[in-house]
């Protein structure tokens, strides 16, 4: 648990264990896993690595791994071009207004 969070591999063991039907994971796109798809959707978005952190409840070492892990998957080295590869995978979804 981090931050208040289950870690999703543990809970959805315990899930199948007792007999609940525990759904797909699906695949993203360039490898990344679902907490970098919510990094990068923040980081498309224009919020700083300290930003991203508070709303992730992580520090800002922690976001920050994260933003240098995606360019590295993604094969990129600005927050531009990994905003143009979210956009181009549909990784960004509505543009809903978000609560600060």
């Amino acid at each position: 648990m981090t931050g208040g969070r289950l870690d999703s591999e543990a809970a959805e063991a315990v899930l199948a264990a007792a007999g609940h039907r525990v759904p797909a994971r699906r695949a993203w796109p360039g490898g990344l896993t679902a907490r970098e798809v919510e990094v990068l959707g923040l980081l498309a978005r224009g919020h700083s690595t300290r930003d991203i952190a508070r709303r992730l409840v992580v520090t800002p070492k922690t976001a920050a791994n994260h933003v240098e892990h995606i360019y590295a998957k993604l094969g990129v080295s600005s927050r531009a071009a990994a905003t143009l590869y979210a956009t181009q995978h549909g990784l960004l979804g509505a543009f809903a207004s978000e609560k600060p």
